[in-house]
């Protein structure tokens, strides 16, 4: 009991300096971050995500190329929209088609002017006066109505003919109405043309001039003809047009709009790109944001854009492998710590273990002579349980001295199944007597690894003889189950070993420093035994792990890389 003590004592300040002192900065700051961190999954809400605009349109959930190809699609029929726009309405205005007739109707009446010339010319040549200058011959008729025809029969709905100055008539006339007038009988249209006529001839150019008569319009073209340095008299044309297209107003209104609704449609789906750009940047600043406050934050995306989307997604995915980094850094630098503990103790532990073995040496020896030396039976009784408890101390000091050397294995090729079953068998007697049923579950095939033999029968002891002395003496159940080689994420190939009792169990406070160096529930333990197998398996590139829950039992599951089969 006093090196107990003295143990306990010792241990305890060496500990508390040690953890204080031999800490590095880094992990001192990680502590502190660690501590800081919460670890809490949240989700943000609705403003912290930045998600100010929720959006219920379909076509906001389009991805952001599908909307700028749309919009680039409707902003390119606009503007061919635009642009036939632009030609049909100058092209369909009233103007401009009283423009293009009243071009048709100068060429026909310089067409007529120019055939009539040729004639005229053919007159003189037979030595004959030309028709204008005869008009009231018959010939001159004749020559006047076929010119008049043949030129206007392409020309559709426009009438002409020819002005004599000499008669100062119309003559030829080729329009389904006139005929040839003179002045007593003629027609508002007729006298218009008459006096258009004698003013081309006046004149010695061409005029024209336009009548309106409702909605119809009237358009007179006349053109000088000329008989050497002389004008004789004139061609004439007219035409009627009952409705000018470019009086309707209809059609341009229509063409407007929808000219201005494509506008419109554009300026909305412009806004409605920006709006959704403004949205996902928002909502990816707030999520950033989150992220830096909880690493456990989660943004939801489902309508958002495929972009949008995509860059949520990988921000989730950011905060998880973040969280999990740190976990991993947590629980090194808890193995950091438990090696720095270890360490300490083992210094500690091995100069007590010196100190004590050789007084207890010679200890041994006074009590061997005292008992051999003497007669009396009481005192060789007391010699003999002086001996046990020097036999008792000497195994707490070699377990001292095994924890504080350093592991060294010696590997062999060893059947795993076989060495769980024979230590299970080992401990059989012992289980009956506390009432406990031992159960193993082993598969059919060997599961061979190179382990030091020694070292994992230590391992598998310590932990048997715990599940044990874990229930009480109404009895229990320990099973032992051995899985062979499967795949797990992070070592490749594992093989586990469980250990389950329904003994007492433990609190999670008393789990989580099972493997701490002299800590013990039992009043006769030593608090080494976990300690060492932790150790051990380690060595091995293992890992033991207990879960354990008050009242139920306790599972220890080791866990060894399949690097070792």
């Amino acid at each position: 009991m006093v090196i107990r003590g003295l143990l306990s004592c010792r241990s305890g300040t060496l500990f508390a300096q040690q953890t204080e002192c031999e800490l590095s900065p880094n992990l001192l700051a990680s502590k502190q971050r660690l501590q800081n961190q919460n670890m809490d999954i949240v989700k943000i809400d609705p403003v912290e995500r930045g998600d100010a605009l929720p959006s219920r349109l379909p076509l906001s959930r389009l991805s952001f190329r599908w909307q700028i190809t749309l919009l680039g699609t409707l902003v390119f029929v606009l503007f061919l929209g635009v642009l036939g726009a632009t030609f049909g309405t100058l092209r369909y205005t009233k103007s401009a088609v009283l423009n293009a007739e009243r071009k048709r109707l100068l060429v026909a009446t310089q067409n007529l002017a120019g055939e009539y010339s040729d004639k005229a010319e053919f007159f003189r040549q037979n030595n004959e006066p030309p028709p204008l200058n005869n008009p009231s011959a018959a010939s001159s008729r004749e020559v006047f109505a076929l010119l008049s025809r043949v030129v206007l029969e392409n020309v559709e709905g426009a009438s002409g003919g020819f002005y004599s100055k000499v008669g100062d008539a119309l003559l030829g006339n080729e329009s389904g109405g006139f005929g040839n007038s003179s002045k007593g009988d003629l027609t508002t249209e007729e006298s218009a043309i008459l006096q258009l006529a004698r003013k081309a001839a006046e004149a010695n150019q061409p005029v024209d001039q336009t009548l309106y008569k409702g909605a119809g319009v009237f358009l007179m073209q006349a053109a000088p003809i000329r008989d050497g340095h002389s004008v004789v008299g004139s061609a004439w044309t007219a035409k009627y047009l009952a409705g000018v297209p470019g009086s309707n107003r209809f059609w341009a209104y229509l063409i407007t709009a929808a000219l201005g609704t494509a506008a419109l449609a554009s300026v909305l789906l412009t806004l409605l790109v920006i709006r959704n750009l403004q949205g996902g940047v928002h909502k990816i600043e707030g999520g950033l944001q989150g992220l830096e406050r909880n690493l456990a934050s989660h943004i939801e995306s489902q309508n958002d854009p495929d972009e949008i989307q995509r860059i949520i997604q990988a921000i989730n995915r950011l905060g998880i492998t973040l969280q999990d980094k740190i976990r991993r850094e947590k629980l090194i630098e808890g193995q950091l710590r438990h090696a720095e503990r270890l360490a300490a103790l083992g210094r500690l532990v091995a100069g007590v273990a010196h100190e004590v073995r050789n007084p207890l040496a010679t200890i041994r020896l006074r009590v061997q002579m005292c008992g051999r030396d003497s007669d009396n039976p009481h005192v060789r009784e007391s010699c003999q349980i002086a001996l046990q408890e020097i036999e008792r101390l000497n195994g707490i000091v070699n377990r001292l001295l095994s924890f504080a050397r350093p592991v060294q294995l010696h590997l062999e090729s060893a059947d795993l199944r076989n060495l769980v079953e024979e230590r299970m068998s080992s401990f059989a007697e012992r289980a009956l007597k506390k009432g406990v049923t031992m159960v193993v579950s082993l598969p059919g095939e060997s599961v061979p690894l190179q382990v030091d033999k020694g070292r994992m029968i230590e391992v598998f002891d310590n932990v048997i003889q715990n599940a044990i002395e874990a229930m009480s003496d109404g009895g229990g159940t320990l099973s032992a189950t051995l899985a062979p080689p499967f795949e797990s994420t992070a070592n490749g190939k594992d093989v586990h070993i469980e250990f389950r009792d329904t003994g007492k169990g433990m609190d999670a406070s008393v789990a989580g420093r099972v493997f701490d160096p002299f800590f013990t529930t039992k009043p006769t333990g030593t608090g080494l035994g976990l300690s060492i197998s932790h150790e051990l398996v380690q060595a091995h590139g293992g890992d033991i792990h207990v879960e354990s829950e008050e009242g139920r039992g306790t599972c220890v599951t080791i866990t060894i890389p399949a690097s070792r089969v």
